[in-house]
């Protein structure tokens, strides 16, 4: 573990040291940002933009957020944006029950009791108090929940605007009006503490140009886990070795050594999490598997082999032992139709580099799946069957037995497992506090989101992810502003 651990540092201080090389006639990047400010957030996904937005909610009077990439939102940007929250106003229409202690129990089996069970009380407590805030701040739900992928339940929410940049939209406009300043191609380097050890600031790159930033408060690190990390996703489980992942490209996890490198205390790094994505080089993720009710998958014989409503690192392992790691999602006109307008633009990319298919008949799809027909028309009347009987020999529940695979056009995307989601990265407390690995409060450091441990455990549930980061982000703000000030 400790040589995984030095591994991990020196592939964490590549960027500072490219960062840190001077470009001739470049800007001053000390004058560009303040000298100081009250709270600095790292990262400007969900976790960064709720921390910062929490932050000044709860009076701090400075917020800044460094972001290393040229865009605002990080990996939540690029996600489906699907939000988890037993809501009893929007499910008990439908017949849905679900409660608090449901979606915790749910939570903590499905992480394989790795989790810690404050912070997942915490998270599974505070979903619809978190979705109301994102409705005040402006953010529009669609009003149906839905089961998503590995989600368990249904108890999922898409926001309107599709995927993440509803979030990112709305959470950042709102630190405009708040009067927080997003610096972008600004990387955090270093962390810097005094001599009680109390985390007092950080060193942050941009143009080639470094310069320190003093926070009396507290910094806060929001920068997502390292899925795209290939070579770390990698050793820590060989399986792992070149697939692709789903996510943004900069979430290569350097600040996770950073924090190291300042005493706070990483756990489960081997904790990787895979989805269904394009096979390796190629661009267009379907989401046909999005929603549970709506399609099933299929190996390369036409045959289904998992129950399709499992939770996440059972599809992983089912997908995984399949020939050659590759396998379809089947949808129909129904299925393709339910999915967001960016997912099925990208299914009409995928048919030109051979990701995806569509025909008017089962038989016609696998003859351009390259599967036996016969048998995948009888994989599909057997689905519908089950549909109809409300039993699935393969086990999926009856809830998820809901829609028949029969109005053509149909639709296939071929599929292997791609790196999702890291369950590792920083341990917090119950108030986003970073600890180091004597489980001692590191003073004015906080951490949210991917880039900290103990919430999932070994197995993230679907629609969960978007839920930590907001969930903590507001926490991580809310003690920071409360921190006593340097003077």
């Amino acid at each position: 573990m400790e040589a995984t651990r030095r591994r991990f540092l020196t592939i964490g201080t590549a960027s500072a040291f490219c960062a840190s090389r001077a470009l001739a006639g470049a800007p001053s990047f000390a004058e560009a940002l303040p000298s100081s400010v009250d709270v600095l957030v790292v990262g400007s996904g969900a976790a960064g933009l709720s921390a910062a937005i929490s932050a000044k909610e709860a009076g701090a009077g400075s917020v800044l957020i460094v972001e290393k990439m040229p865009v605002v939102g990080g990996n939540t940007l690029v996600s489906s944006g699907v939000f988890n929250a037993p809501d009893p106003e929007r499910q008990k229409p439908l017949g849905i029950e679900d409660s608090e202690r449901l979606f915790f129990e749910q939570t903590y089996e499905a992480g394989r009791r790795k989790g810690k069970p404050a912070l997942i009380r915490i998270m599974t407590r505070s979903a619809l108090p978190t979705k109301r805030w994102l409705e005040a701040q402006g953010v529009a739900f669609q009003k149906t929940p839905f089961q998503v992928y590995g989600g368990l339940w249904p108890r999922s929410f898409y926001p309107k605007i599709s995927h993440g940049r509803g979030y990112v939209a709305v959470l950042s406009a709102r630190c405009a009006s708040l009067g927080i300043p997003i610096r972008t191609e600004a990387e955090a380097t270093a962390l810097l503490k005094d001599a009680s050890g109390r985390v007092v600031g950080a060193t942050v790159a941009a143009n080639g140009v470094q310069a320190e930033i003093a926070a009396r408060r507290a910094v806060i690190i929001a920068s997502g886990g390292f899925s795209a990390n290939g070579e770390l996703c990698a050793r820590l489980d060989p399986r792992l070795k070149g697939l692709p992942h789903t996510g943004h490209d900069s979430v290569t996890g350097e600040m996770l050594a950073v924090a190291e490198r300042a005493g706070a205390a990483l756990a489960d790094m081997k904790e990787i999490q895979c989805n269904l994505g394009p096979r390796v080089g190629h661009l267009y993720r379907s989401g046909f598997h999005l929603n549970v009710t709506r399609y099933i998958l299929v190996n390369r014989r036409g045959e289904r082999f998992v129950a399709e409503d499992g939770a996440r690192d059972v599809l992983r392992d089912a997908v995984f032992a399949q020939p050659g790691g590759e396998v379809f999602a089947v949808v129909d006109r129904e299925g393709f139709q339910s999915m967001s307008s960016l997912f099925q633009q990208r299914s009409i990319m995928g048919k030109r580099t051979g990701d995806t298919f569509s025909a008017p008949s089962i038989r016609e799809l696998a003859r351009l799946m390259e599967v036996d027909p016969e048998r995948l028309e009888r994989t599909v009347a057997e689905y519908n069957a089950a549909v109809d009987g409300k039993r699935d020999t393969l086990g999926r529940e009856r809830w998820m037995l809901v829609h028949h695979l029969e109005k053509p056009p149909f639709f296939a995307a071929k599929v292997i497992m791609s790196v999702h989601y890291t369950m590792g990265g920083i341990v917090i407390d119950e108030r986003a506090r970073a600890l180091d690995k004597g489980s001692r409060v590191i003073p004015g450091l906080y951490a949210a989101g991917e880039a900290t441990s103990g919430v999932h455990g070994a197995n993230r549930v679907g629609g969960n992810g978007l839920l930590d980061a907001f969930v903590f982000g507001r926490i991580a703000g809310r003690e920071a502003a409360n921190e006593p000030a340097i003077r």
